[in-house]
């Protein structure tokens, strides 16, 4: 009866668990998705946004002249017969050398008066008929010059009545009056100081001339007695001045292709066009703006400020990296037509089969650009020496794919795959571009491209 109790114990089958295998596959599929993302080329996006190159125009400039320092040929006290600015002739008296200083004090004293000849007489009354007979109310620039044309004729008749009366003033003095009366030995401009840019020529600007903590200036007007060979006054020889600007890159590249530039004179708010070159020293980039006018204006001045007219440039701004050329096949217009079932644009290909016969399908090309003559066509879509024929049934004409040329432009990635975009390039430097933002089928304000366009495969997803 016991053997009849025993209990026989069947091992249970395991029973496959499906929500584990389904855990398991779904780990591994992120796990290889996370790899897979980690480890791919990541393409980076950039939105597209207006942009312009308006920038800093205000440059202090350095003013270069034709100046000549004239120096003593003997020591002595110097008496000066011409004011700052004064605009002399040649043979002009411009100073005197007097050796004791006797001179200086008897014109101080009033010893030496100054007497009219006819001649003299005649000279101003000249002067002044002169001008009564050319004055324009529209000219008031001839009133400064009748004033300095007669303060010339009055200081010359005084330089020969100093002459004139010496003799007479040693017979009653007793006292030896011995001084040289020099004159200029061509016309030009008198200035009273120098500080060693006399001579630099606009090529011979340097970056570290426009420290103006380095700069140095003379006065040439002295009481003291001068030596032989000492600088007594500078004479400018011609009205063309030059002012030489140092010039950022992307301000030489804006000028780059100028003859002519608008300009403004901070100073006294000039407006004036000049005459623009541009020159380089190594890595350094410089302006001379040449003109023929307002010399006299600042004779004084060695450094001025200067605002240039930019013309600015508006529109799209993108980086340079974003930038791609894409190679097109060139389709004379009048083989694009409408076709299939849809009105989409594109070409009518022929196709032969092994035994000879040909097709003629409709394939979907869009216009990326056209000229005149030409429509831009991917030339991804068809192989070089593909034949067109002519969408007109009574023409019999055909035309085979093998011009080229490329285009610019960027890849748009708005709806999540490459697309490219043509663009025209409206100004350019090292860094970005504007672009237009008015470019049929180009790129808009907030659009989204690629930032390395090496990086982006045409019409590939990125997401």
């Amino acid at each position: 009866m016991g053997d009849n109790n025993k209990v026989v114990k069947f091992k249970k089958r395991r029973s496959i668990n499906i929500g584990v295998i389904v855990f398991l596959i779904l780990f591994v599929y992120i796990a290889i998705n996370v790899y897979l993302y980690f480890t791919k080329e990541k393409l980076s996006i950039y939105e597209v946004h207006e942009g312009t190159t308006a920038i800093d125009n205000q440059i202090t400039g350095i003013i270069l002249r034709e100046e000549k320092v004239m120096k003593s040929d003997k020591a002595g006290y110097i008496t000066y017969f011409q004011k700052e600015g004064a605009r002399v002739a040649k043979g002009t008296s411009v100073y005197s050398v007097d050796d004791n200083g006797m001179m200086v004090e008897a014109i101080s004293n009033g010893e030496i008066a100054m007497k009219l000849t006819e001649k003299d007489n005649a000279e101003l009354r000249h002067e002044i008929r002169a001008f009564q007979s050319s004055f324009s109310n529209t000219e008031y620039s001839s009133v400064y010059e009748f004033k300095e044309n007669v303060k010339g004729t009055v200081l010359d008749i005084l330089n020969s009545s100093i002459i004139n009366q010496t003799q007479e003033l040693m017979e009653e003095t007793g006292i030896n009056y011995s001084f040289d009366m020099v004159p200029s030995p061509e016309s030009g401009i008198i200035t009273y100081y120098m500080d060693s840019f006399e001579a630099i020529t606009p090529e011979g600007v340097t970056m570290d001339m426009f420290q103006l903590e380095n700069y140095e200036r003379l006065s040439l007007r002295t009481p003291e007695m001068v030596t032989a060979s000492s600088p007594i006054y500078k004479l400018i020889t011609s009205e063309t001045w030059s002012i030489v600007l140092p010039l950022t890159t992307e301000q030489y590249e804006l000028l780059l292709e100028k003859e002519t530039v608008k300009a403004t004179i901070i100073e006294d708010n000039l407006e004036l066009t000049a005459k623009i070159s541009l020159f380089q020293k190594g890595s350094d980039s410089f302006a001379k703006l040449t003109l023929n006018q307002y010399l006299s204006n600042y004779l004084e001045e060695r450094f001025i400020d200067v605002r240039l007219d930019f013309d600015t440039v508006e529109g799209l701004k993108i980086p340079l990296t974003s930038i791609v050329e894409k190679e097109f096949y060139l389709v004379p217009l009048e083989y694009f037509t409408l076709g299939g079932e849809s009105t989409k644009e594109g070409l009518i290909k022929e196709v032969y089969d092994e035994t000879g016969e040909v097709t003629f399908p409709f394939v979907e090309a869009q216009k990326y650009y056209e000229d005149e003559n030409y429509g831009y066509v991917d030339a991804d879509l068809f192989t070089p020496g593909t034949w067109i024929t002519s969408p007109d049934p009574d023409s019999e004409d055909r035309y085979q794919l093998n011009q080229t040329s490329k285009l610019t432009g960027v890849y748009n990635v708005n709806q999540g795959y490459a697309v490219f975009n043509r663009i025209e390039i409206l100004y350019q430097n090292k860094e970005y571009c504007i672009i237009d933002d008015n470019t049929p089928k180009g790129v808009s304000a907030y659009d989204q491209i690629a930032l390395d366009a090496t990086t982006a495969i045409e019409e590939k997803i990125i997401y």
